[in-house]
């Protein structure tokens, strides 16, 4: 897999343009944020039961 390859994709009017590295990276530190709140989420919610 070539990670410098430019990938090209649009975001409203916008047109962007970043390697395939990049775009990898931000998506995976996206999922870990996103599984990190729904854990601390789900922690929070389960310390408030009486």
């Amino acid at each position: 897999m070539d990670l410098k390859k430019n990938i090209k994709f649009k975001i409203g009017s916008e047109d962007w343009e970043m390697p395939l590295g990049v775009v990898l990276l931000l998506g995976g530190i996206t999922l870990v944020l996103m599984i990190g709140g729904a854990y601390l989420g789900f922690k929070f919610g389960e310390s408030l039961q009486p």
